[in-house]
Parts: structure tokens; C-alpha cells; sequence
């Protein structure tokens, strides 16, 4: 019997009882966020309902990772099923080895899911392997309102890096992902001023802990880092284009949340950017 099978010809999907947990990704990419959510409204939507919260908000799943070697555009698909409902795809940039973990078979990983229907239009944002185990929200009960949270280092000295003459990339297609480790650089009641529509990417080669990490600033103040997934795909190419640092767009915080966004330039487009300049 397949692993999956379609209920009663809507988009639900029923598991297997017993899938296998995919720690080995847990080192390899730390957190992975989830690709095509905006394609999945709908699955989205009847996800939380069942959840009771049909308002929206941030919870914590179990996320069934079902390889599609079928997909039309990627032989190496890996779908991301929440109670049964198929809502996006690991990142097409590590499918391939996400795919040669799970080895012909399905797994299962820890997500955390942020939903809202905020002018009639379902939005999410799934993470793979969250770093750190939030609380669940129920947005209806909260109001859509930012709760501050006290915080003895809510005023943390400034670390500052001066970028002369970034390579502006801006106009590539690319992906709006979460700044990781702003806890440690920006307090909270400092993350609207900070937070910005530019940002700067600077790799850090010497990083004890990651010589792929690369920092990103906004307006010369170090606010975070790319993921360790992203990293690794942007060293080497950032190496290749040998500039000082990067310009990028994305977003501060928002209604819903004081996280800041960067947007990182997709690989493949990327890729060819690097060798245009090279050649």
C-alpha cells in the first residue's frame, strides 16, 4: 500500500503510522524553510481549522516529508504534508539531498507553521527543524496585537561593520527568508527602528562555528545571519563575485510579528548572475 493516498479525491493526504524521523538534517541544514505555501491557501486554511484556529496563528507540527518523484519540474520534489494536507515543498535548492536522506522513503520532521487570513487571503510560513520551540498562538484571541516581551538585554550595544560600495542585487529573482539569531544583536523594542527595506550580506569566512556564515547588516549594524542551509549555497558564489558585501532587499516587522526578513537571491539565478560577471 502507498505510503499516501488521496481522501475521498480532495487534497487531504493520510500517513502511514510509523514514517521515519529525519535527524540526520537536523546538522546537515539546521532550520529549512518551506517552499509554495502561497500555491496551498486552501490546504493551508483547512489545516488550521482543524487546529481551531481559524483566525490563524504559530504552531508546532509534526511534518510528514513525502519525496514526488513524479513532480513535472522536479524528479527530486520533496512534499511537506501537515495533518494530512500537503501545504509546500523543501527548497528546490536541497531537495536532491534531502531526497538522498530520506532514501526512496518518507520521514518525518518537527515544523513550525505561522498562518493568517488577514484581508480575506490566507498567508503561511512553515519552518523545518525550528531552532527554538515557540508557544502556540491563537491570532483570534490576541487581536492581531504585538505582546512585548520583557527582556533584560532589550538594549544590546550595537555591533557595526561599514560595507563602501555593496554589489547591488536587488533586481534577482530571489526568496524572502527570516534573519536567524537577531536575539542576539537587536532587542526587542529596537527591532522596528532597525529593521528595514535593505539589507547587506557580508560572508565571514573566519566564523569559528560555520566558515560558509554570512552576517547581515542593516544600515551597518549587524542584525543576524543568513540560515546555514542558505549559506552554504551563497559562499561559494559570493567568493566567486569577491565583493565586500551584497545589497539586498526585504522587510522589518510586520502586525504579526518583530522578526526582520532578508530576501536572498535565488540559487540558480544566482548561478548565472555569477558566471555573466565572471565570463
Amino acid at each position: 500500500m502507498a505510503f499516501w493516498s488521496t481522501l475521498f479525491g480532495k487534497s487531504k493526504e493520510v500517513a502511514a503510522s510509523s514514517p521515519t524521523p529525519v535527524h540526520d538534517l537536523i546538522p546537515r541544514w539546521g532550520e529549512i524553510e518551506v517552499q509554495g505555501e502561497s500555491f496551498r491557501r486552501d490546504a493551508v486554511r483547512r489545516l488550521f481549522d482543524e487546529l481551531g484556529l481559524p483566525e490563524g496563528g504559530v504552531t508546532q507540527q509534526a511534518a510528514h516529508l513525502v519525496p514526488e518523484p513524479l513532480n513535472q519540474y522536479d524528479r527530486n520534489a520533496v512534499k511537506v504534508v501537515i495533518g494530512g494536507w500537503h501545504i509546500g515543498y523543501v527548497p528546490n535548492e536541497i531537495s536532491a539531498e534531502v531526497a538522498a536522506v530520506l532514501d526512496g522513503g518518507q520521514g518525518v520532521a518537527p515544523v513550525r507553521v505561522w498562518a493568517d487570513p488577514k484581508d480575506g487571503t490566507w498567508r503561511a510560513r512553515a519552518t523545518l527543524f525550528p531552532s527554538a520551540v515557540e508557544p502556540d498562538r491563537d491570532f483570534a484571541q490576541e487581536q492581531r496585537a504585538v505582546v512585548h516581551v520583557p527582556d533584560d538585554r532589550e538594549i544590546i550595544p550595537p555591533t557595526t561593520l561599514t560595507v563602501s560600495e555593496p554589489m547591488d542585487l536587488r533586481l534577482l529573482d530571489s526568496t524572502r527568508m527570516r534573519i536567524k539569531g537577531i536575539g542576539n544583536y537587536v532587542g526587542w523594542n529596537e527591532r522596528r527602528a532597525v529593521g528595514g527595506t535593505t539589507y547587506v550580506l557580508v560572508r565571514e569566512p573566519d566564523n569559528p562555528h560555520d566558515s560558509c556564515a554570512v552576517l547581515v547588516l542593516s544600515n551597518a549594524r549587524k542584525v543576524g545571519y543568513v540560515s546555514a542551509a542558505r549559506a552554504k549555497i551563497l559562499a561559494p558564489l559570493f567568493d566567486n563575485l569577491g565583493s565586500d558585501g551584497y545589497l539586498v532587499g526585504g522587510t522589518g516587522p510586520s502586525d504579526e510579528s518583530v522578526q526582520l526578513w532578508v530576501d536572498i537571491p535565488k540559487a540558480d539565478v544566482l548561478r548565472a548572475f555569477v558566471k555573466s560577471r565572471l565570463s
